[in-house]
């Protein structure tokens, strides 16, 4: 039971703290369908630019389903957090 996302990605949010409550959003990017090589390579090309790395954070904008009410079958969308590594896998193309 749960939230789960069919692993497609319609977005993508880059992001850091400026303290411990606040975060800042540098760089973000939602689409009506996934994101193309021209999307993802804008949003890679966005993160190597920055000057500094340290505490940067990754989201992602997915389709997603839920098994946690059984009237409600339609799917939606939402953020879910992604790694540094998965980040480079994906949109270092």
């Amino acid at each position: 039971m749960g939230i789960y996302s069919n692993g497609k990605i319609f977005g993508i949010s880059i992001y850091n703290f400026n303290d411990e409550e606040f975060s800042n959003t540098l760089y973000e990017e939602k689409y009506l369908e996934t994101m193309s090589y021209i999307q993802m390579k804008e949003a890679y090309l966005f993160y190597t630019q920055l000057n500094d790395k340290n505490n940067i954070f990754f989201k992602y904008y997915t389709e997603c389903s839920s098994t946690l009410d059984s009237y409600n079958k339609e799917n939606f969308y939402q953020w879910q957090p992604m790694s540094l590594s998965t980040f480079s896998e994906k949109f270092s193309i």
